[in-house]
């Protein structure tokens, strides 16, 4: 027997087949369809029964961008994949298969995956923040996460950041790793249409002072917004995660600006890399569904 999750992003939705341990049995990816939602859930769909030729299927699990409401499968907003805005995934694959199902925004994916077994295993209150195209994340108290009114919790990436000079930016435009590439392009006059790994520029900062000065002001943002989310909600730690958290320079020039800040001895708390990282929105998407079927987590996880 074993659960398939999803984990649905801009360019690809990954897959893979998990059984009652959390062990990834099988995996892999195919293009997110951004031309209808029929074609899209007939992708997931298609998958699924692929699945259905090699295992006992007891439920689905899929994290996606967006804002997700509560419990129901239905998205508010779905990041990138625009036609995916205000429709139900769980309705929608319940025509076609008769699973449980369970939909979670991708950042409370992450968090429950760091949770149980990852970064923040055996903490309490515990706020990821997800460093990417855009800042996102997730917040929980008691080993509960949190979701707000309108389920919005999390939305970092909308904090005002140089207010006396660019009243209406937000931390996506200062701190997101799109940020990152943009500035970097226009230092090095590089087209922006040229690809530009993230990860790559800081690599750049020992042999390249302007490069170095760049990526100076880039973790000068994302640490006020770090501090702003420890003044926010005293978690006994921040988890960073996003494809740039693999870089093993960026949590010492985090820790070395936050430093700097005045009042952040009075504010202070842990700062640690996710652990997991490509995997985080599947196993916690694995972790959702297993709680919503009221199924045991073995302890035997794999690693």
């Amino acid at each position: 027997m074993a659960y398939i999750c999803f984990d649905i992003g801009g360019t690809n939705c990954k897959h893979a087949l998990i059984n009652d341990k959390g062990d990834i049995l099988k995996q892999g990816f195919f293009p997110t369809i951004h031309t209808s939602t029929e074609e899209f859930v007939a992708s997931m769909v298609d998958q699924i029964h692929l699945y259905e030729k090699t295992m006992t299927i007891q439920g689905v699990g899929v994290s996606i961008p967006g804002v997700v409401e509560r419990g129901t499968g239905k998205l508010i907003t779905a990041g990138a994949i625009l036609h995916l805005y205000g429709k139900n995934i769980q309705e929608l694959l319940l025509q076609y298969i008769s699973y449980p199902i369970f939909v979670e925004n991708d950042a409370k994916c992450a968090l429950m995956a760091e949770l149980t077994f990852g970064a923040a295993e055996g903490l309490r209150d515990v706020v990821l923040m997800t460093v990417g195209t855009g800042i996102g994340g997730a917040v929980a108290y008691d080993r509960n996460i949190l979701y707000g009114s309108e389920y919005k919790i999390g939305e970092f990436g909308m904090m005002r950041m140089g207010i006396d000079q660019h009243p209406d930016k937000t931390m996506h435009e200062y701190a997101s790793t799109a940020a990152l590439i943009r500035e970097y392009k226009a230092l090095k006059n590089v087209s922006q249409e040229t690809l530009v790994d993230a990860r790559t520029i800081l690599e750049e900062m020992d042999t390249d002072d302007e490069v170095n000065a760049l990526v100076d002001r880039w973790t000068y943002y994302l640490a006020t917004g770090i501090f702003n989310v420890s003044v926010s909600f005293n978690p006994q730690r921040i988890v960073i995660g996003g494809g740039i958290s693999a870089n093993p320079k960026l949590l010492p020039i985090l820790k070395e600006q936050l430093e700097k800040n005045i009042h952040w001895d009075d504010h202070r708390t842990e700062i640690e890399i996710a652990v997991y990282r490509n995997d985080a929105g599947i196993i916690g998407a694995w972790i959702f569904l297993m709680d919503k079927t009221n199924t045991k987590i073995s302890e035997e996880k794999g690693a």
